[in-house]
């Protein structure tokens, strides 16, 4: 579905809206009327695409592939929980290309336009830099979450309540950090592309000197959440080398404990096959050859355990 929205400064927004992928009207649409080439739509049409930043010579036509967030998050599946989101900027014309789980970033757009007031030479890479950083600041928001779920794990560590929900939710938290990571090292390399492009003046993007401003502000924050990611990471690792260090002790201290329960048991079983023999032995005649016997286990039983005592093994 196609929607055009007026915005300020006589700047169009072209909303593209798919269900999943882009339906061959709405590709046909574009092409014909918008002079969008098969290349940028098939970029934009990917749900796999990497942040990338593409520049068409022929129809003077910029293409941000911007990586963000699901608008619902799903625990089930990590591998969604960051998806590609297109920008095509040709002209006073902005196209926005989502799907059922990103579309709210035409919000964002919209809030970055009332945002600004008066006329701006470079309006349309303003609301682009404005919608970055709210995309910035739900990466922010997301690793404040992952934080607090980590936290949660290590004070179960702490009371040593271990169980599979947790194992789960840890190899979980592993998984989406790495996604996280990617997703923002992705854009990093975006912004910094449309920097460097922006400094030389080439390829037509030419930046009035508050939106470089604007742009330097918004690798400063992408970068520092990409540190705070890579932070996170770190400590989820460590958390998770902790977790297994814990469980493999647990075993090894189950382990132990069986070791010396057995030899401690056999002891009795050694004395009674002894007397249990049919063949004279030492005092077996006596009355009190079953106290010996008991005697005899007791004493071999506490020179076993002072002796595992003296080795430290118990």
């Amino acid at each position: 579905m196609i929607n055009r929205q007026t915005l300020n400064q006589d700047l169009t927004l072209i909303d593209i809206h798919s269900k999943k992928n882009l339906s061959d009207k709405d590709r046909t649409e574009l092409i014909e009327k918008y002079d969008i080439t098969n290349e940028i739509l098939d970029y934009a049409d990917d749900t796999n695409e990497r942040a990338r930043l593409e520049f068409d010579e022929h129809t003077n036509t910029f293409l941000i592939v911007f990586n963000v967030q699901r608008e619902t998050a799903n625990d089930d599946d990590t591998t969604d929980s960051t998806l590609p989101v297109s920008f095509a900027i040709k002209d006073d014309q902005l196209f926005l290309f989502t799907n059922n789980d990103t579309h709210y970033l035409k919000d964002y757009i919209t809030k970055a336009d009332n945002h600004f007031t008066g006329d701006l030479d470079d309006r349309i890479w303003e609301i682009i830099f404005n919608t970055f950083d709210q995309v910035s600041s739900d990466y922010n928001d997301r690793m404040s979450e992952i934080n607090q779920s980590r936290s949660r794990i290590q004070e179960h560590i702490k009371h040593s309540h271990s169980s599979k929900n947790q194992i789960l939710e840890l190899a979980g938290l592993e998984d989406l950090i790495t996604y996280i990571s990617t997703a923002i090292n992705g854009n990093f390399n975006v912004v910094k592309q449309i920097e460097i492009i922006s400094t030389g003046k080439i390829q037509n993007i030419s930046l009035s000197k508050k939106s470089k401003e604007h742009l330097h502000d918004s690798i400063i924050e992408i970068e520092q959440i990409r540190e705070q990611a890579n932070i996170t990471s770190d400590i989820i690792d460590r958390v998770s080398n902790t977790y297994n260090n814990i469980l493999n002790n647990q075993t090894n201290t189950t382990m132990k404990i069986l070791t010396v329960y057995t030899i401690v048991l056999s002891i009795p079983t050694i004395v009674s096959g002894f007397y249990g023999m049919n063949m004279k032995l030492p005092v077996a005649d006596k009355w009190w050859s079953w106290f010996f016997s008991l005697i005899v286990t007791a004493v071999l039983i506490l020179m076993i355990l002072w002796d595992l005592h003296r080795r430290n093994s118990l």
